[in-house]
């Protein structure tokens, strides 16, 4: 194994296999070391007919690993983008589908049994969940202010906790935020150069570069990237101007309305999309510009959110 772990150039998989085998024996250091110089989700031209290996087989070594390296919260990342692969229509081979059931039951004995017996104390106001089922939803009553909540697991096995908000910010209150998605807006004069946007003269004509990445080594569907415009600004359709040539969109479908654009689109793993919207400063005034948002229609890991601030129109 140590000779094996000096010699350069070894594989991903023979680097998650090594790993592994120094987490059976206790190095858990060495393990640890070894399988973060992987790269799990690297495939050279997808399906290898030599190894029999793929990228979803690679992943579901790592998730083997990561059970023995004791390691809940990376296990159960690699674990939601296995358990997707595998409900897929996309194909798989013997040795991938073993692996990714083989990684999964692994996980799945890790964690424990499904039935959860949990209790939970809001504000002050305590419950109790009690259930043979793998999953319990409940509905949470926030007020005003700030909010405690404690959880208890009285049970035997691992129980995972998401906190679901939803609600409409106040003026100014955004907070930037990135979830597996990453979102930067450049505004830029038609020179191509950055420009400032806090205070711009009336009449001028700029444009809005919105950039979008994929953090995750995981293809994205469906994904709804959404720009506000304050009042004192105006959209500029380009077909109907002298920026005929204006670069179109990579978009499946655009919603362009009198305070908004709406694009929406996939993402392939690790890509990045750039989006060009025209703009002119209309009217004179004082205005808020809200934050851009970008967000997985259905899949709720996948969101970005910029911060929002005031810009002025002026003579």
């Amino acid at each position: 194994m140590n000779r094996l772990r000096e010699t350069p150039k070894i594989s991903n998989y023979a680097k998650l296999r090594l790993a592994a085998a120094y987490a059976l024996i206790g190095q858990t250091q060495v393990a640890t070391h070894i399988f973060e110089s992987a790269n799990i989700s690297y495939e050279s031209a997808g399906y290898d007919y030599y190894t029999y290996g793929s990228k979803e087989r690679n992943m579901a070594m790592g998730l083997e690993t990561l059970v023995l390296l004791d390691k809940k919260e990376a296990a159960l990342e690699l674990a939601q983008s296995i358990a997707k692969a595998l409900e897929s229509d996309a194909w798989m081979s013997t040795q991938t589908t073993a692996y990714s059931l083989l990684s999964m039951s692994k996980f799945a004995n890790y964690i424990g049994g499904k039935a959860m017996k949990v209790a939970y104390t809001l504000n002050g106001e305590s419950e109790s969940i009690s259930t043979e089922k793998s999953l319990a939803n409940r509905a949470l009553a926030i007020t005003t202010g700030q909010q405690n909540i404690q959880i208890n697991n009285q049970g035997d096995n691992t129980v995972f906790v998401r906190l679901l908000t939803s609600g409409k910010l106040e003026v100014g209150s955004e907070k930037p935020l990135t979830r597996n998605l990453k979102a930067s807006v450049v505004y830029k004069g038609r020179n191509g150069e950055p420009m400032d946007v806090s205070r711009l003269s009336q009449g001028t004509n700029f444009i809005s570069e919105i950039t979008i990445t994929n953090t995750k080594s995981d293809d994205i569907h469906n994904v709804a990237l959404t720009q506000f415009i304050p009042s004192g600004w105006e959209i500029v359709n380009t077909r109907f101007t002298d920026f005929g040539d204006f670069k179109a969109n990579d978009v499946t479908h655009t919603d362009i309305r009198d305070d908004r654009c709406n694009f929406f689109f996939d993402l392939n793993k690790n890509e990045s999309k750039t989006f060009r919207v025209l703009l002119n400063a209309s009217y004179l005034g004082r205005y808020y510009l809200p934050a851009t948002q970008c967000q997985a229609m259905y899949d709720n890991n996948y969101l970005a959110r910029t911060s929002g601030q005031w810009v002025e129109v002026t003579q």
